[in-house]
């Protein structure tokens, strides 16, 4: 019996070297082909020979110094997310350059934060019967003042889902400013699509303003502008009086309705007064996009 185990290990060796060049096997138990990990052959063919030979862990362990898990693709080459969070902190890899917590695997950015990037924004259709939905539509009409035409018809909505990091910049932004205010204001531009009437998703054109400025939460617009022109320098302008606002509204396409942005903009101190009997006449500055949100898109008719 003892013989024909040995016979059969032999038979095996032979056939598994048989199989492969002396260059292919492993430099440490001459049985298994070398490791190869993105093209490159690795001199064994295991954690076990790579500790054997005294020259450290394998190329399949855990990044992390002392940790002898097997590293996975899915964390990095560590064995697990807390390591791999780990060997951030320790400076064993780059961080994400946006959390700055996990490895950076795509570019500069985790796999998480590259998937929140890639998603962007979204927008959810009001429904007509919701307070919400009647609270703007309330706000927009009350809003709209103008000495030409009839108000006019709010058909329908659609709430801005936005990413969280758009939401923290907005929120350290208003943090920085001492007795700011966010107040509603209104924003139009042209629209080269179907939004709204043939589907409810952004477009990807470079030409649609109202698009790219909710896509982009007012960091870019249409043609690649990073910014709007007006007597006080370059940011964003809009209007709380959306009749303003209107005026800059132009579609293109067989669409029946306008469309505009409510916003929630953060204003210094003393910015707005509504004492004043031409406010609403008034643009309002934000110097960044930081400072101000789309909030809703609006479709209507006049």
């Amino acid at each position: 019996m003892v013989s024909f185990v040995q016979s059969v290990v032999l038979w095996n060796s032979n056939r598994t070297q048989a199989g492969a060049s002396s260059d292919d096997l492993c430099e440490i138990c001459g049985l298994k082909p070398k490791f190869v990990e993105k093209g490159f052959k690795h001199p064994y063919c295991s954690r076990t020979c790579a500790r054997s030979s005294g020259q450290g862990a394998s190329p399949t362990a855990c990044l992390l110094p002392g940790c002898r898990a097997t590293g996975k693709p899915a964390f990095s080459n560590f064995c697990s997310e807390d390591h791999a969070v780990a060997g951030v902190r320790q400076g064993q890899v780059a961080g994400c350059a946006r959390c700055g917590v996990q490895p950076s695997t795509v570019g500069e950015l985790c796999v998480a934060c590259d998937r929140r990037a890639r998603a962007g924004p979204k927008l959810r259709e009001l429904n007509p019967d919701s307070s919400t939905f009647k609270n703007l539509r309330a706000q927009f009409l009350s809003e709209w003042e103008s000495s030409v035409g009839d108000l006019p018809t709010f058909e329908r909505a659609y709430e801005a889902i936005l990413t969280r990091d758009v939401r923290v910049r907005h929120d350290v932004y208003r943090a920085k400013i001492g007795g700011s205010e966010e107040i509603r204001t209104f924003y139009s531009t042209l629209c080269v699509c179907d939004l709204g009437s043939k589907d409810n998703n952004l477009c990807n054109g470079q030409t649609c303003g109202i698009c790219c400025t909710v896509k982009s939460a007012f960091i870019s617009f249409a043609f690649g502008e990073t910014s709007m022109g007006g007597r006080f320098g370059p940011g964003v302008y809009s209007y709380r009086n959306p009749a303003r606002a209107h005026t800059f509204s132009t579609s293109c396409t067989t669409s029946p309705y306008q469309v505009m942005v409510a916003c929630d903009a953060i204003v210094q101190p003393g910015q707005v007064s509504d004492e004043d009997s031409g406010a609403n006449e008034e643009s309002i500055f934000i110097p960044t996009a930081d400072g101000i949100l789309p909030a809703y898109v609006i479709m209507y008719t006049v």
